[in-house]
C-alpha cells in the first residue's frame, strides 16, 4: 500500500525545483548575454516563478521527511546538514524572487545572484542524494538490524539512549550483558515470549531491560516494556506511541547499539507511589556505517507501575560529544530533573 501523504513526496517534487530554477538561471544568463529583453527574459521570469512555487512545496515536504524518515545518529547529522543548506538556498532564491518582482529589469547583478543560487542548489541536491546512496534514508529495505541490534534513536544528536546498558538495576556502570535476571528475558535476545514475560520489578531493572532488548533486536521485549501511548523525544523529534516508534526509529536504534560499545557512567532513580523515573548517562564509542561514534548519551525514562512491574511511559534521549576521554567523570545535569518531564514525551 502506498501512503497518500508521506516523506516520499520530497524526492518527487524536488526534481521540479532543481530543473525549473536551474533553467531559469541559465535563461537569465542568456538574456543578459544576448540583450534579449523580450523573449528570453519573459520565459526566464515564468520559469523562475514556477520554480519558486515548486521550491516552497519542496521545503515543506522536506521538513516532513526530516521528522518522519527512520534514521540513526550519524545519518541525522547528514540530514541536518542537507536541511541547513536547503534553507540557505531557499532564502537566496526567495530573496531573488522578491528582487525580480520589485525591479523593472534583470541586470548583471541579479543574474550573477541567480547563478550563485543555482550553484547552492546543486550542492544541496548533492547532499540530498548522499543521504540516499550513503545512508539509505527513505529506502525501505535499508533499516534492517545489523548484527543483532543496536540503537541509535537520536534524531539529531548521534545516538540518544544507550545508557540502559547498565547491568540490571546495577549502579556500578556495567555492560548490557551484566543485566540481572529480572530482565534476562530481554537480554536473552529475540526469541521466547517477551511480550508475556513478567515486567521488571524495579525501575532501574526496566531501564537495563530496555537497553538489552534493543541490543538483542528483540522487538517483542521492547513492546512489552513500553506503554502503548509511550512518548519518545529525541533530537527535536517526537514519536507519540509504541506503534509509531516500532515503525520509525526502533529498527535503526537496534542496528546502532549493536555496532558500538557502551559503558554506563552513572544512573539514578526515584520512585513515588506508582510512578518513577530513571536517569542514566552512558559513554558510547565505536564505528557505525563508516562514521566514528564518540558521544556521551543521556537518557531519562518515566515509568508507571503496571501488571506487578514497571512499564515505560516516557523517554528522552540526548547526547553530546565526548571530551577527550574524560566523559566518565561527568555527572548528570538536565536529566536529573526528569521527574518533572512526564508531559514532554522524550525521544
Amino acid at each position: 500500500m502506498y501512503d497518500i501523504i508521506g516523506p516520499h513526496w520530497h524526492p518527487i517534487v524536488v526534481h521540479f525545483t532543481i530543473g525549473l530554477l536551474a533553467v531559469a538561471a541559465f535563461l537569465y544568463a542568456v538574456a543578459l548575454a544576448r540583450k534579449q529583453t523580450a523573449s528570453a527574459r519573459i520565459v526566464a521570469d515564468w520559469t523562475f516563478a514556477f520554480g519558486l512555487l515548486a521550491l516552497i512545496v519542496t521545503v515543506g515536504f522536506g521538513f516532513m521527511a526530516y521528522y518522519t524518515v527512520a534514521h540513526d545518529g550519524p545519518s541525522h547529522a547528514a540530514m541536518t546538514d542537507h536541511r541547513n543548506w536547503a534553507l540557505v538556498t531557499a532564502a537566496v532564491f526567495l530573496g531573488l524572487g522578491l528582487w525580480r518582482w520589485l525591479s523593472k529589469g534583470a541586470g548583471a547583478l541579479f543574474t550573477a545572484g541567480m547563478i550563485l543560487a543555482a550553484v547552492l542548489l546543486g550542492v544541496t541536491g548533492f547532499k540530498g542524494g548522499h543521504l540516499v546512496f550513503q545512508y539509505g534514508l527513505g529506502v525501505q529495505s535499508m533499516p534492517e538490524a545489523e548484527g543483532g541490534a543496536g540503537h541509535d534513536h537520536d534524531h539529531g544528536d548521534g545516538a540518544g539512549h544507550g545508557e540502559e546498558e547498565a547491568a540490571a538495576g546495577a549502579e556500578d556502570g556495567g555492560h548490557p550483558h551484566e543485566e540481572s535476571g529480572e530482565h534476562a528475558h530481554d537480554a536473552a535476545g529475540a526469541g521466547s515470549e517477551p511480550v508475556e514475560a513478567a515486567l521488571p520489578g524495579s525501575p532501574e531493572a526496566a531501564a537495563a531491560a530496555l537497553h538489552q532488548a534493543l541490543v538483542a533486536g528483540d522487538e517483542a521485549a521492547v513492546r512489552n516494556l513500553l506503554a502503548e501511548n509511550v512518548l519518545i523525544l529525541e533530537g527535536g523529534g517526537a514519536e507519540q506511541s509504541l506503534e509509531e516508534y516500532a515503525s520509525g526509529h526502533m529498527v535503526s536504534d537496534m542496528a546502532f547499539l549493536g555496532a558500538i560499545e557502551t559503558e554506563t557512567l552513572s544512573r539514578r532513580s526515584r520512585v513515588q507511589d506508582d510512578s518513577a523515573w530513571v536517569a542514566t548517562e552512558t559513554r558510547m564509542e565505536g564505528e557505525f556505517r563508516d562514521s566514528e561514534i564518540a558521544i556521551k548519551s543521556q537518557e531519562t525514562l518515566v515509568m508507571a507501575r503496571q501488571d506487578g512491574g514497571w512499564r515505560i511511559t516516557h523517554i528522552h534521549w540526548s547526547n553530546a560529544p565526548l571530551d577527550s576521554g574524560h566523559a566518565a567523570e561527568k555527572t548528570l545535569t538536565a536529566d536529573d530533573t526528569a521527574s518533572d518531564d512526564h508531559s514532554d514525551h522524550e525521544h
